[in-house]
């Protein structure tokens, strides 16, 4: 369809941040709560770890459909249904019991699971000429997504006054208004021509690929930092005497210092011929963040936190911008997104759990941070490999 016919840019690019400032809220809600939450259901440190890993499953669960369901329906509709879908999973923890928490914990990271492979393909669709861009507006709003839910989780707590379950059911109301904002867009001309228009697919091979294996492996070593530090980096605030608001204060700030981040990479990547020494300078970074928090995670604990959140909003911003930059076409990246995530995802699961379960076994947090600091050469790596100037397929 021709792009003169479709909706004009800057409200499609609204209702793409609107999408983005949720993807990340029913997860990043759970931490700052974790410890109230464990006692309440009650939970072990591994099934505690698993309510942040649950929403990591089902992103690579989901992945998986969505390019056949692009196809069908368009991006337009199943954005609709990804604000519906979290909202939902969001507004059944409400129930009291500990299978109700899960279920719904399931139910929004299918939602999740959607809305992170639909945007990027749809960036790879409308803002193709402004992919840095808009993929530092993507990413930029997810940061803000899990610091605002990071943030506020416990002051909405203490504001309602009746436990952890309508604190973290409140951020169904932003999810619903995402869905509403993408009605419009889904009854669009165009968007009902795309639905009604046989796709084919198009065959890429990317699993028989080395560079969509390596931008995979990339996706999924920074998705489990970011997601073990999520889930875990209160509790060992906590531990180290930090307050319960102090410590999802620090969570917030891990996420939201890193907005401007987000923002400026993708634009600065997507002007340089590869992207190996913006990879590299993102790992160090990491690295000196979490090597602090084994060595003084006291009084230099906003340093350490700064740091991580920094390079974790740096790899974040360069694995969905290489969906974009690795890639040819539309399908492709749509291709190269589902393939990344899916496998990606499923890695990035193992975080939470396996940091969980060090710290049960040990005791402390200095085996689980070992852990993470040593998954960082691979990380390197995969990163330094995915940023040079090549296409999945072959060709420069």
């Amino acid at each position: 369809m021709p792009a003169g016919v479709r909706a004009p840019a800057w409200p499609l690019a609204v209702a793409v941040v609107a999408t983005a400032l949720n993807l990340r809220m029913a997860v990043a809600s759970v931490p700052p709560l974790i410890d109230e939450l464990r006692a309440s259901v009650p939970l072990s440190g591994t099934a505690a770890g698993a309510l942040t890993t649950l929403p990591v499953v089902c992103m690579a669960a989901g992945a998986t459909v969505v390019p056949r369901l692009s196809r069908r329906m368009g991006h337009e509709l199943p954005l609709v249904l990804v604000g519906l879908t979290m909202a939902a999973g969001i507004l059944v923890r409400l129930v009291p019991g500990v299978a109700p928490l899960y279920i719904g914990t399931t139910i929004a990271g299918i939602g999740i699971a959607l809305g992170n492979v639909l945007v990027p393909s749809l960036v790879k669709r409308d803002f193709h000429e402004r992919a840095g861009f808009m993929t530092g507006i993507y990413t930029m709003a997810i940061g803000t997504s899990a610091g605002i839910a990071a943030g506020l989780t416990v002051p909405i707590e203490d504001a309602i006054g009746h436990g952890w379950r309508p604190a973290l059911a409140v951020w169904a109301l932003p999810a619903f208004v995402a869905a509403a904002i993408w009605i419009p867009f889904a009854r669009h001309p165009s968007a009902v021509a795309d639905r009604r228009a046989q796709t084919p697919h198009v065959p890429t091979g990317l699993r028989r690929d080395l560079l969509a294996w390596q931008v995979t492996l990339f996706m999924g070593v920074q998705s489990l930092m970011f997601y073990s530090l999520l889930s875990w980096l209160p509790s060992i605030l906590r531990d180290n005497g930090m307050s319960k608001g102090t410590a999802g204060a620090y969570l917030s700030i891990f996420t939201l210092l890193g907005i401007p981040v987000s923002f400026a990479v993708p634009m600065i990547a997507a002007r340089m011929r590869d992207q190996r020494v913006l990879a590299a300078v993102s790992v160090v970074l990491l690295a000196s963040g979490v090597a602090g928090l084994i060595a003084s995670p006291g009084n230099a604990a906003i340093v350490w936190t700064v740091l991580a959140g920094c390079s974790q909003a740096a790899t974040l911003s360069l694995s969905f911008l290489y969906f974009v930059l690795r890639s040819r076409t539309q399908a492709e990246s749509a291709a190269l997104s589902s393939m990344s995530q899916s496998f990606g995802y499923l890695l990035a699961a193992l975080g939470p759990i396996v940091m969980g379960a060090l710290h049960e076994a040990t005791g402390g947090w200095t085996v689980p941070l070992w852990f993470l600091l040593v998954l960082m050469v691979p990380e390197l790596v995969f990163g330094m490999a995915a940023g040079r100037d090549r296409l999945v397929g072959g060709g420069p």
